[in-house]
């Protein structure tokens, strides 16, 4: 018998919740539609397809054409549809309810629109954790694919992973095939040859082994360089055809199929795990630096492969530690599933809405970063805010969150506190600094703080060598092997923030400090407010006014010296009007005397340029101010934020010595290269006054939020 290889070969669909338009446009002109038109070309190719749910959406939109396409496909045997989540979430850190629930609602999807139910289903980025296939086989899941380094972490290389295993957990099973390392990288990225070398390597005359190719469709014309290559330079036809003409010793075999004709090789056991890269970018920033420098000498040394089972890198969910803004992002999605599951009956007929909005709000790429992963891209965690909020705003509505909560949000083992009048919905953390953490406009479905903090990332290391050292990339090269600089001078801008920028956060500085140096944070910071601890002096809720009172007994500290200051300040919802009114009284208690007091304040503005996105300073200029723009202004009254795109109105009065304003910005890695990204937009209140000891000075700022 002459040797043979099964090989069953995957496609992933997906863009994010919030994406923009255009990117899917683009992503099915240049990808998606050449992909599905080309297998339709081949129909004695058969292969699976997962296809996220924002992007079926997409197609029902704009391109519904496509369905009867994938549905003669379909019919014909050669399509195989999976299942997964429909809003593409990590399966392991959602509740089992809502993980459940987006299976099923994929399902039904699918059956209503092919008339199948799928199998197998796609796993999020590939993330394994071991109580899955309890929570899987409840719903009905057959099997999935995951690298395999998964297996090799466990020991299972070489020819070993050429087959498929079972997993278990309490005794309920579920199928794992191994997607091929090697393929995921010579697809479609080497020459044709070099693929079908590989395949011929490992063919044998047992007719059992199998070899599994299932990757991101993207990589087929929307990974940077590869429309050319791939159907410009006609390297998909060139495959497909090789493969057709090759079915002698290329057995192609859908995954359900493989687990009707074939065995599985054994049971495995597979610890905590995404990709490999993944494993770098979960990890802190100079640990993250030094894995990939570890790395790239074992793949230069040729060691890698003999040791990449005791290799490892970080576990997805660090990111929630990592990212203090990705964190509460998913515990606030927690916090709403947990309150509409817990008000299904009152919420009635108006409950599938919201458990719409809060699947949507499930979609896992802006809680993570990496190359991959949108947490830097202010719009894509606008999706999720946009959603969380759309369902808290139904719950608002029909059955309303009381006005003075308190809970621990985020799973510090410490509490925080919501003032809400249902339009608006503040989040308080006594204990960092009393700021607050969250200010949503419910009926606009906006958080304007939706910010990011400049936080060390690993690759910025890599940014200096690609600057100084000119690395180059070959044009069709996989994107985890090159470096892209998008604008030169990248490192000048790279600042790093010591807290999070968030709303409300009291900063005492030098009298001489500037814009610019705090903007670098080149600057001193003498007070010890802004990430320790308030007690909780009151709270109460009354008609048209709900508000806590929070006093920290801190201090000035300089030259080893301590300077003993209090602060108490008072956040107050006022209604009806959604007023913000933050009144402070600060009392000095030593001989410190000449104070430049400073109330940090950070918005989300989504865009640096933006015209219709724009700050108004009425009595210093009739210039409109962009959120880009760096602004330092002297003895005003206070200014106005305008969001014609979202429709909303920030009026802020008090009475400032100064105000600075500045853009927030980061520099980060993505598919297309290092670039900048504008985050928020800083407005810094400052006050200059003298105190003697026990002496007292009192301040008032207010903000209303209106609909435009």
């Amino acid at each position: 018998m002459s040797n043979r290889i099964n090989f069953a070969l995957g496609f992933h669909i997906h863009q994010p919740v919030g994406n923009f338009e255009s990117v899917f446009e683009q992503a099915v002109k240049d990808s998606y539609k050449p992909l599905i038109e080309a297998l339709c070309s081949h129909p004695s190719i058969p292969f699976a397809l997962h296809i996220s749910g924002p992007v079926w959406e997409y197609f029902e939109k704009e391109y519904p054409q496509i369905f009867d396409t994938i549905s003669s496909m379909v019919e014909r045997g050669q399509c195989e549809i999976l299942g997964g989540g429909f809003y593409e979430p990590i399966l392991a850190v959602i509740p089992p309810d809502d993980a459940r629930g987006q299976l099923e609602m994929m399902s039904d999807y699918i059956y209503n629109k092919f008339g199948v139910i799928p199998k197998g289903i796609w796993l999020t980025e590939r993330i394994w954790e071991p109580h899955l296939p309890s929570l899987l086989h409840d719903a009905d899941v057959k099997f999935l694919a995951v690298d395999d380094y998964h297996l090799k972490a466990v020991g299972i290389e070489g020819e070993k992973l050429l087959g498929y295993f079972i997993t278990e957990n309490n005794g309920k099973n579920l199928a794992i095939f191994p997607i091929s390392e090697t393929l995921r990288y010579t697809m479609p990225f080497a020459p044709v040859e070099e693929t079908m070398a590989y395949l011929r390597s490992i063919a044998d005359d047992s007719g059992k082994r199998l070899v599994v190719f299932a990757d991101d469709g993207e990589k087929f014309g929307l990974w940077p360089g590869t429309k050319k290559w791939v159907w410009d330079k006609g390297w998909m036809e060139k495959m497909l055809t090789e493969l057709e003409s090759n079915s002698d010793w290329i057995n192609l075999i859908n995954f359900s199929d493989v687990l009707e004709k074939l065995v599985p090789s054994g049971r495995v056991y597979m610890p905590t795990g995404s990709y490999f890269e993944m494993s770098e970018w979960t990890l802190p920033a100079e640990l993250s630096y030094d894995f990939h420098k570890f790395v790239h000498h074992l793949k230069e040394t040729g060691e890698l492969e003999r040791i990449k089972p005791f290799v490892k890198g970080g576990f997805w969910r660090e990111f929630l530690a990592k990212y203090e803004e990705s964190n509460w992002m998913h515990k606030r999605m927690l916090w709403i599933s947990e309150q509409i599951h817990s008000r299904k009956r009152k919420l009635k007929e108006h409950t599938s809405d919201a458990m719409k909005s809060l699947y949507r709000s499930q979609c896992n790429c802006a809680y993570w970063h990496g190359v991959f992963g949108g947490l830097y891209l202010p719009h894509l965690r606008e999706g999720i805010w946009t959603n969380i909020l759309d369902a808290e705003n139904i719950i608002e509505n029909y059955s309303p969150i009381k006005p003075l909560t308190t809970a621990d949000i985020d799973a510090d083992g410490q509490d925080e506190i919501r003032l809400s009048n249902g339009e608006l919905s503040l989040w308080i953390k006594p204990s960092c600094g009393g700021h607050i953490e969250e200010i949503s406009f419910l009926p606009g479905k906006v958080n304007l703080i939706n910010t990011l903090s400049r936080y060390k990332e690993g690759y910025h290391k890599l940014l200096w060598e690609a600057q100084h050292e000119k690395a180059t990339r070959d044009e069709h090269s996989s994107i985890h092997d090159h470096i892209t600089v998008k604008e030169s001078g990248l490192e000048d801008i790279i600042h790093y923030d010591w807290h999070t920028r968030r709303f409300a956060q009291e900063h005492f500085l030098l009298t001489f400090t500037d814009c610019e140096r705090f903007e670098h944070t080149d600057y001193t910071e003498l007070g010890d407010f802004i990430n320790q601890k308030y007690d909780i002096i009151e709270k109460y809720s009354k008609k048209e006014n709900t508000q806590v009172l929070l006093r920290r007994d801190g201090g000035i500290h300089f030259e080893e010296k301590n300077f003993p200051l209090t602060i108490e300040k008072r956040i107050a919802l006022q209604s009806p009007g959604n007023r913000l009114v933050i009144s402070y009284e600060i009392e000095n208690k030593s001989e410190w005397r000449e104070f430049l007091f400073g109330v940090e304040t950070n918005f989300s503005l989504l865009s640096r340029d933006d015209p219709q996105r724009y700050f108004k300073f009425p009595h210093e200029s009739l210039i409109q101010i962009r959120p880009g723009d760096r602004k330092t202004f002297i003895d005003t009254d206070g200014y106005e934020i305008v969001d014609e795109s979202r429709k909303f109105r920030v009026s802020c009065r008090g009475h400032f010595d100064e105000l600075w304003l500045f853009p927030v910005e980061t520099v980060s890695n993505s598919e297309s290269g290092f670039e900048r990204v504008y985050q928020e937009t800083a407005v810094i209140h400052l006050f200059r006054f003298n105190l003697g000891r026990n002496e007292k000075f009192t301040t008032e700022i207010m903000w209303k939020i209106a609909h435009l």
